[in-house]
């Protein structure tokens, strides 16, 4: 397995009061190599949460993630940022591309962050970006490209290093259908080429497409669905089903 969350629970406490929230129970799931999963549930569920412990930017209170048989938890503060960057790969809803920078400049950061060489990071950006079709982009800056196209470019910068693990929080969020659409059709091509995705969604649509698709409820893993050869209507169809149960408390039939 290439990830495995086991027995996650997270509680928050705050300095001023004595009470605790408890966002994850106990969460345990798995991922294989080349998977695509979409993480479901209403705000304050526990998804943002548990993607936050997946990526290393929260601790559990209790339990473990493994990335690649390495126990997250144990690896030091100093060492983070480092394994963010060489196993890790993020795409965030609002982009968080560097507006000084030129397209290129910004696909290539975690490299250069990394000290790879310069013909190293030619070599890699320009597939990545023929793949995206932003190649004729490189020299632009962010401000001059669509929400779309600013998309596409971090997650040519999401691929740039090879990452185990591709994680998507709302990659669609700020797009329009169209552009919602493209991005959901280059994940695809991505996972087809051998990416593994985990991609946190509020949108039906882009759960739609994901290989398997994970419900959390009250910080528990409420349900799953595998696609088993369903069209995305038909995973439209099922999602929109669980969804309902979930907010009527109801059981589910799959």
């Amino acid at each position: 397995m290439l990830l495995e969350v086991n027995n996650v629970r997270k509680v928050y406490t705050t300095r001023l009061s004595t009470q605790s929230t408890e966002a994850l129970k106990n969460v345990n799931f798995a991922v294989d190599n080349g998977e695509y999963v979409a993480i479901m549930g209403e705000s304050g569920s526990g998804k943002t949460t548990l993607l936050n412990i997946i990526a290393t930017f929260d601790k559990a209170t209790s339990g473990n993630v493994n990335l690649n048989n390495l126990d997250l938890s144990k690896l030091k503060d100093k060492d983070l940022a480092n394994f963010r960057r060489d196993n890790l790969g993020f795409v965030f809803q609002d982009f968080n591309l560097l507006e000084t920078l030129s397209v290129y400049d910004n696909m290539v950061l975690p490299l250069v962050l990394a000290r790879r060489p310069i013909s190293e990071m030619k070599q890699k950006v320009e597939p990545i970006a023929q793949m995206l079709g932003i190649k004729d982009l490189l020299k632009k800056y962010p401000y001059e490209l669509s929400g779309g196209q600013q998309q596409r470019v971090a997650i040519g910068r999401a691929m740039i290093t090879d990452p185990s693990l591709l994680l998507a929080d709302e990659p669609t969020g700020a797009l329009d259908s169209k552009s919602a659409s493209n991005t959901l059709d280059l994940f695809d091509k991505i996972n087809e080429n051998g990416q593994t995705i985990l991609m946190v969604t509020h949108s039906t649509v882009a759960a739609s497409r994901a290989k398997r698709v994970l419900f959390i409820k009250d910080g528990l893993i409420y349900n799953q669905l595998y696609r088993e050869g369903r069209s995305d209507q038909q995973m439209f169809e099922l999602i929109s089903e669980t969804l309902t149960a979930m907010a009527n408390r109801g059981e589910i039939h799959v």
